[in-house]
């Protein structure tokens, strides 16, 4: 079955949003005195008279199967530490997904998808509160030889708050264009999620003006 929209895996993830599709009229107003009246002017005068010509912009959409969702591999989690040591105990923060969708719209001859993804920055027995940027990449690969298309990196808010010990994040990827293969897209690509390198330090809070 082709779907065209959010297609949510495990929840859903909340977007708005619709494609439109505009079509500009076109037409012309007939001279007053008729065809007539134009071949006269057309002989009389020995200059073209012709309608007004307005462009029609024709966009030709069509129903996709979109790609699928996964998430990159090794890539499900990642772990922050508060020095060498890297067992549990020292974990200062750990990155985790949460729900994905998608979105695909083919038209003249292109696919443009987005991506919706959500997750959580968790505190650890090193780790406080804190605002933070999630690097998160979003790729599409062609699955024929494994090559990515398109790749975007994006650093994704999320702030941990006092007496907290975790804090969500939420992104919709702008629009990542690929070429329509064929209708069912999901045979010619696939969509990735992955946290790209270390994310950020928490960003330390300015210190508090004495009274003078």
């Amino acid at each position: 079955m082709r779907q065209s929209g959010w297609m949510n895996r495990g929840a859903t993830l909340l977007l708005t949003g619709c494609f439109a599709l505009p079509l500009a009229g076109c037409g012309s107003t007939p001279s007053e005195g008729g065809m007539g009246s134009t071949l006269g002017n057309l002989i009389a005068f020995n200059s073209p008279v012709a309608p007004p010509v307005r462009e029609v912009k024709i966009t030709n959409e069509v129903d996709v199967e979109c790609p699928e969702v996964l998430v990159a591999e090794g890539q499900a989690a990642f772990r922050t530490y508060a020095g060498a040591d890297k067992s549990s105990a020292g974990v200062r923060h750990q990155y985790s997904f949460g729900e994905m969708s998608r979105e695909c719209r083919a038209v003249d001859g292109h696919i443009d998808i987005r991506v919706g993804v959500s997750g959580y920055v968790l505190a650890g027995p090193m780790g406080g509160q804190g605002a933070f940027q999630v690097p998160v990449r979003v790729s599409v690969r062609r699955d024929s030889d494994g090559q990515a298309v398109q790749s975007k990196l994006y650093k994704v808010a999320a702030t941990i708050a006092p007496d907290q010990t975790q804090a969500s994040f939420s992104i919709v990827t702008d629009p990542l264009t690929v070429p329509l293969l064929r209708e069912d897209a999901s045979q010619d690509y696939s969509i990735f999620v992955g946290f790209d390198g270390s994310p950020e330090k928490p960003q330390k809070a300015a210190p508090a003006k004495g009274r003078k």
